[in-house]
C-alpha cells in the first residue's frame, strides 16, 4: 500500500486522509498509516461494502466482516466521514444508522460544518431508485430496481447550490469521479474547493502513468489517481483500499491512502 501525499496552497492549515473502497477488505494497514500520519479529518469516499446489488433480506452491514471495525478505527484516530457509494446505496437508514454508532458521520445528500470546514456527500445515482419492501417476517430489505439503465440515472444534486454557498473552505466526498464533467451533475463548474472521489480503482492495470479500465468511464479512463484542477477547485482521486475485480489482479497499481494538505 502506498501514501500519496498532495499539497494544496490554502490559508487553512490542515491534514484530510481520503480513503475509498474499502470492499469489505480488513484495511489494518490503512489505519496503521492513518495513526502514523494523525490526520484532522478522515474521508471515506464510498463502497465500504461489497456486492452491489442486493441478493437476499440478510445482505446486511453486519454480514460485512470488515466495515464496521474499520470505521471505529477511523474514528478512533480523527473526525470520520463517510459518503455513499454504488456498493451502499441499498442500504436502510437502520444500516447507515450503524455506520453512525461505529463514530462515523454519514453524509447521504447532506452536508455538515467542523470548524469552519463545510463537509457534504454526494450519494451514487443509484441511491434515487432505491425502494424497500418487507418480507414475510416482517424484515426491512431492499427492492431491486431496474439497473439495466443505470448510468442515466441522475444523482441528488439540488442541494448542492445551498452548499457551495457556505462560507468557510468546502470538502464534497462523491464516489464517482465522472461526475466531476463526464456527466451531471458536473461537479467542475461548482464552487466546490476540493472534491475527493475513489470507485475507479486506480484504473485497474496502470500503465505510464495512466489507468486501463474503470466502472463508469471504461477503457482508457480519464480519472482514475491523483490531482484535477478545474476553474473552482480541484478533484483528487484515490485508487482504493482493495481489489473488488478478482481474480484479475491489479497490475503497476498499488492500493493508497491520499494525504492532502490544505
Amino acid at each position: 500500500m502506498e501514501e500519496t501525499v498532495y499539497r494544496i496552497s490554502n490559508k487553512k492549515k490542515m491534514k484530510i486522509a481520503l480513503v475509498a473502497d474499502l470492499h469489505n477488505v480488513s484495511g489494518r494497514s490503512a489505519l496503521r498509516s492513518m495513526e502514523k500520519n494523525n490526520p484532522d479529518l478522515i474521508a471515506v469516499a464510498g463502497d465500504l461494502i461489497a456486492g452491489h446489488t442486493p441478493k437476499e433480506a440478510g445482505h446486511k452491514v453486519e454480514s460485512q466482516q470488515f466495515v464496521l471495525p474499520f470505521l471505529r478505527g477511523c474514528a478512533a484516530i480523527a473526525p470520520t466521514y463517510v459518503s455513499i457509494g454504488n456498493h451502499e446505496w441499498m442500504l436502510t437508514d437502520d444500516e447507515l444508522g450503524l455506520f453512525a454508532s461505529a463514530g462515523a458521520a454519514v453524509l447521504d445528500n447532506t452536508w455538515t460544518e467542523r470548524e469552519g470546514v463545510v463537509i457534504g456527500g454526494l450519494s451514487s445515482a443509484l441511491r434515487n431508485i432505491c425502494s424497500f419492501e418487507r418480507d414475510g417476517s416482517g424484515v426491512l430489505y431492499p427492492k431491486l430496481s431496474d439497473l439495466r439503465n443505470h448510468d442515466k440515472i441522475m444523482t441528488s444534486s439540488e442541494w448542492l447550490s445551498e452548499f457551495e454557498q457556505q462560507q468557510g473552505y468546502k470538502i464534497l466526498l462523491c464516489h464517482h469521479p465522472e461526475y466531476w464533467c463526464l456527466r451531471d451533475p458536473f461537479l467542475i463548474s461548482r464552487r466546490i474547493d476540493l472534491v475527493l472521489s475513489g470507485h475507479a480503482h486506480g484504473g485497474q492495470f496502470r500503465f505510464l502513468g495512466q489507468g486501463a479500465y474503470a466502472p463508469g468511464q471504461g477503457w482508457f479512463p480519464q480519472f482514475t489517481s491523483g490531482v484535477h484542477n478545474g476553474p473552482n477547485g480541484k478533484l483528487i482521486i484515490s485508487r482504493g483500499l482493495s481489489n473488488p475485480a478478482r481474480p484479475i489482479p491489479r497490475i503497476f497499481n498499488r492500493t493508497e491512502v491520499v494525504y492532502i494538505i490544505v
